[in-house]
């Protein structure tokens, strides 16, 4: 598997040449809680791999987040919240489901499930983590997971 995917950021491979592990983040839609409460959590769990940035880091992950968006819809998001990592703009659902990520539907709108997909430089799906019942450990659960593989 090898994309070019438009981000909030520009334009970028995936999976990355530079790193180890590529990490994709899918969400469903950021602020979405606010209409739908019960896919609440975009935010909490976009800022907790925020919050984990060095660990990542040091597993010689990229980090992009991934919403069936278009970038620009995502930019000003990733600012606001001081990310530190793109997003990415999969308004196709090409990146998604070509790593098998879960969907949801919201109306006459397909979404992503909130997920996350672990790939390795050669573009292999390493793992793929759903459901993840609480926003907050999205980060933890996959960097538990990046252990796992690298231990």
């Amino acid at each position: 598997m090898d994309h070019i995917v438009e981000t909030s950021e520009g334009s970028i491979a995936v999976p990355s040449p530079d790193h180890r592990w590529t990490v994709l983040f899918f969400i469903t839609e950021p602020g979405i809680g606010e209409v739908l409460p019960e896919l609440a959590g975009c935010t909490t769990g976009l800022c907790s791999v925020r919050d984990a940035a060095a660990r990542f880091a040091r597993a010689d992950a990229r980090v992009l987040g991934v919403s069936a968006h278009t970038p620009d819809h995502l930019s000003a998001f990733a600012k606001e919240r001081n990310l530190g990592y793109p997003l990415v703009g999969d308004s196709q659902l090409t990146l998604g489901r070509a790593v098998g990520a879960p969907e949801v539907r919201v109306g006459d709108r397909i979404l992503f499930s909130r997920s996350a997909a672990i790939v390795d430089r050669s573009g292999e799906v390493r793992a793929l983590l759903h459901p993840i019942p609480d926003p907050s450990q999205h980060a933890a659960l996959v960097l538990d997971e990046l252990d796992r593989l690298t231990g």
